[in-house]
């Protein structure tokens, strides 16, 4: 039984002891069947009129993985939107904190606390350096960490990586344990990983707003990735990665909101 006051080490054994199964083809297979819960109504089922169509609504509609991209050259400005519009600075707000600056975000985040930050893996993306970028939400800028190829070094480790080689991007989501769990003790990986999830559904509709398919990941060797982009072992760790480009199909994407 663990103490109470250690805050770390019961989320810390599951997030080291959580590596992908060893099954690599159940992250390929497409043959597993949806199951959905049926439950017994104590009244009549009541029928929800159809949704309204909006700009978020079909954005959603059209966002779907994109398992094949064509080697074309990704303009910055969509980048940037990209990751501006999915975890960058978008206000200021000086009656929290106790009258301290708080620098929000435009996803929730438990007790205002952000744990994540943003690796982007790039190729072929305009004015970008091919290699290894850290996102500074502050500056909103692109750090660079590795100069040239990056993407070789992250084959063996994505799951996925036949489907994305030709991507634009790959960004990693990696979370800083000690920033939620200094609050909420074991607790705040979850919230963590609750975060990592919003993050990427931003993304994901940015994306399709330019035109761009995403394909979001959570198959991968946790270790060897997370040396790969450098990160402190035990404090900092890959929780979540999107891989963005242009679509290799010319798939129609129609609205239908029944």
């Amino acid at each position: 039984m663990l103490p109470f006051e250690d805050e770390t080490s019961l989320s810390l054994l599951y997030h080291l002891n959580s590596e992908p199964w060893g099954n690599v083809e159940a992250y390929q297979s497409v043959t597993y069947e949806v199951e959905y819960k049926h439950v017994t109504p104590a009244a009549p089922p009541l029928a929800l009129p159809p949704p309204p169509e909006s700009e978020v609504t079909r954005l959603a509609n059209m966002r779907r993985s994109c398992r094949a991209y064509e080697p074309k050259t990704l303009h910055l400005s969509s980048l940037s939107a990209m990751l501006w519009g999915s975890y960058g600075i978008t206000r200021t707000d000086n009656t929290l904190l106790g009258g301290s600056l708080a620098l929000l975000r435009p996803v929730p985040s438990a007790g205002g606390l952000f744990p994540l930050e943003i690796y982007v893996a790039t190729q072929r993306v305009e004015k970008v350096t091919d290699g290894l970028h850290h996102y500074n939400v502050r500056s909103h800028v692109l750090e660079p960490l590795t100069v040239g190829s990056i993407f070789p070094a992250l084959k063996p480790h994505l799951f996925m990586y036949p489907a994305i080689e030709h991507s634009n991007a790959v960004v990693f989501l990696s979370a800083v344990f000690h920033r939620t769990q200094k609050k909420y003790g074991p607790r705040g990986y979850r919230y963590a990983l609750l975060e990592a999830g919003h993050v990427a559904q931003n993304l994901c509709l940015l994306a399709v707003e330019q035109g761009l398919g995403t394909l979001c990941m959570g198959g991968y060797s946790d270790g060897e990735l997370n040396q790969v982009l450098g990160l402190a072992p035990l404090q900092e760790g890959v929780i979540y990665s999107v891989a963005i480009g242009w679509p290799a199909f010319s798939e129609p994407l129609t609205i239908s909101l029944v």
